[in-house]
């Protein structure tokens, strides 16, 4: 068996990278991003079933012990050991069912019981009906049975009052499960974050629409709408902005303080048409991460103002799709109270890979197979055209190829971060 350590930091290699002393490293820039984020305070309290995706302010404690009652593990005959005599015959004394409340067993006697039944005073043992043969109005026990056997302890899952969930986690439907058998009918949770989407870019006409001139349909509105859908959170504001300094200082100007977080799209570069960062200036904002040595994304701003926190991604959509991977999840799952560390693994390389030292490189990269150690086997391009949304319908996840690296080998152990 092959065990490798757990990825703790993003090893991005951009800080020992040469040409990049102007760009932050990755992992530095997620590390100062959600230094500027602080979960919501806000909470609510929501039936089980208006819970799906939202992440608990409190414990889930169990409201009594689990299981509640001594019940059968499976269906069979409930007994009692020493009452095994006569050729391990007995007489079955009636039946118990899930949901009944049975009378004492009678001495000498076994009974029928079904899985999940409670089990009767006086037994201690339930048989499998594998292990038994029914003859007539007796039950003949083929297997010596062992005291105790097939038989769910009161509280052996969990005692009344302990936890059944931590603070901080989001609801899977599984968890509701778990809710519902703790007896929580209700759950504490931190209230939905609240997003606003600005884009900017005066070619861009939304998808559907005719193009003139030099328009193109724009791809980030609806993929960072689905994003925000995902994640959980409310867009209640999607501004469409014109490339102009004092429209976008006022579209800010107008969001901030009332959502927990403003995406911004395009713009964010350092042309003259690009007006995020002297937007930002001009209005005082508290900017943390402005530039990052990544492959696509390098101009991804992280800023605050009046208490919203502000992500301006790049305007090249696949730029946009791998920073809002990178600094836009754990970003988010720190202001909803959560724990932020990107979900990385280890997987190998199918072939060689040449890459440009200077930026890490976050790559679309398909798993293909495994290796005789079970380690995933990823295949992806040697060279990936930015502008290529393609690349990442066809993807599993993003490799990471460090900024000081110029050739992946073939077998390579490399770092995956699966969508």
């Amino acid at each position: 068996m092959t065990i490798f350590e757990r990825i703790e930091s993003t090893a991005c290699g951009c800080d020992s990278a040469p040409g990049t002393p102007a760009l932050m490293p990755v992992c530095d820039a997620v590390a100062a991003a959600l230094a500027l984020a602080a979960p919501v305070a806000e909470t609510e309290t929501l039936p089980l079933q208006a819970a799906l995706g939202r992440y608990l302010a409190a414990s889930v404690r169990a409201r009594a012990d689990i299981p509640r009652f001594d019940n059968a593990a499976m269906d069979g005959y409930v007994l009692r050991c020493a009452d095994l005599v006569d050729g391990g015959l007995l007489p079955v004394r009636g039946e118990c069912a899930a949901g009944d409340a049975p009378a004492a067993l009678p001495k000498g006697g076994a009974m029928r019981i079904f899985t999940g039944a409670p089990i009767p005073q006086g037994a201690d043992t339930v048989v499998r009906q594998e292990d038994a043969t029914r003859i007539g109005d007796r039950v003949r026990i083929d297997t010596p049975p062992r005291a105790g056997g097939s038989i769910r302890k009161a509280g052996e899952t969990r005692r009344q009052g302990e936890v059944m969930l931590p603070p901080d986690l989001r609801l899977a439907p599984q968890d509701l499960a778990i809710c519902a058998s703790a007896g929580a009918g209700t759950v504490t949770v931190r209230r939905k974050l609240r997003a606003a989407l600005i884009v900017t870019g005066d070619e861009l006409s939304p998808a559907g629409e005719e193009l003139t001139g030099g328009a193109i349909w724009d791809a980030n509105a609806p993929m960072l709408t689905a994003f925000c859908d995902e994640a959980g959170i409310s867009l209640v504001s999607v501004v469409r902005c014109p490339d102009r300094l004092d429209d976008l200082s006022a579209a800010l100007a107008a969001l901030a303080g009332t959502v927990d977080l403003i995406l911004t799209s395009g713009g964010v570069s350092v042309g003259d048409r690009d007006h995020v960062k002297p937007a930002l200036q001009a209005l005082g904002a508290e900017v943390a991460v402005s530039g990052v040595a990544i492959k696509p994304g390098k101009p991804v701003t992280v800023s605050r103002l009046d208490g919203s926190v502000i992500l301006s991604l790049p305007g090249n959509p696949v730029a946009a799709f791998v920073t809002w991977q990178v600094l836009g999840r754990p970003l988010v799952a720190r202001l909803a109270g959560a724990e932020a560390g990107p979900v990385r693994r280890h997987v190998r390389a199918s072939t060689a890979l040449r890459h440009k030292p200077g930026r890490c490189e976050y790559r679309p990269a398909r798993i293909v197979g495994y290796d005789g150690d079970g380690i995933e086997r990823i295949a992806c391009a040697d060279h990936v055209n930015s502008a290529d949304l393609a690349a990442l319908a066809r993807a599993d996840g993003l490799i990471l190829i460090p900024g000081d690296c110029e050739q992946i080998k073939a077998d390579d152990l490399l770092e995956f971060l699966p969508l």
